[in-house]
């Protein structure tokens, strides 16, 4: 659901934003007017919301970035910001359109289509791990795609994906991780990692990707990934 739209100066510091989404952010407008949308990020997000502020263009694509602030009392916020670098002439302004990250239960009584993607992609997961249980894992080499949909269902479930997590449950190694990790980031489906903590996302074409693929296939199919 959206909720509001904020205007930012081309290097993040909000000069205008609705009062709803100020409330939303446990703010008032005069508190975030003049204030780095830096400053309100959580910590485990800078890194990869900076790169995907950096990378656009003016009067360009706009980016889908699923992230968390920090709200004024205290709690994690996870919202859906629609992104737009606009301008000319050497000024720019970031236009922001804001909207609220349903949690699963309204996922299913008000959108039920993000619900099913969600436990499509949960679905695929359960079978390829039961049939690497049951096979070997050593038939199967579709790990990109094991990457892109625990990634997908982290950040469904307002989660942070990280390396360590993905290679457990993917029962891969770090090395062998990383590499498809690089593969998958030099296609432009995962954003940069995050140095600090090793947290991935998806982009905005990963996710229309993803999403794409788990809404043309059956529950419990599986796919394969050619990279």
């Amino acid at each position: 659901m959206i909720i509001g739209h904020s205007m930012s100066n081309g290097e993040g510091v909000i000069q205008a934003i609705d009062e709803s989404v100020a409330t939303l952010l446990q703010r008032t407008q005069k508190q975030l007017v003049g204030m780095s949308f830096t400053a309100i990020t959580h910590p485990g997000d800078l890194a990869n919301n900076l790169a995907q502020i950096m990378a656009l263009q003016p009067n360009a694509r706009s980016a889908r970035i699923r992230k968390r602030y920090l709200g004024g009392e205290g709690a994690i916020i996870p919202v859906e910001v629609q992104v737009s670098r606009l301008g000319s002439a050497g000024v720019e302004h970031l236009v922001g359109t804001f909207s609220t990250l349903p949690t699963l239960t309204d996922f299913v009584d008000k959108d039920p289509m993000p619900h099913r993607l969600w436990r499509r992609a949960q679905d695929l997961l359960r079978v390829m791990g039961a049939r690497n249980s049951t096979l070997g894992s050593d038939l199967f080499a579709d790990h990109a795609w094991t990457a892109l949909l625990i990634v997908y269902v982290a950040e469904a479930e307002s989660q942070i994906a990280t390396l360590d997590m993905i290679a457990n449950r993917s029962q891969l190694s770090r090395t062998t991780l990383s590499r498809w990790i690089r593969v998958l980031q030099s296609k432009q489906l995962l954003e940069p990692c995050d140095p600090e903590c090793g947290a991935l996302q998806l982009t905005s074409v990963g996710i229309e990707k993803v999403e794409g693929l788990l809404s043309t296939h059956t529950s419990g199919s599986t796919v394969k990934t050619v990279s």
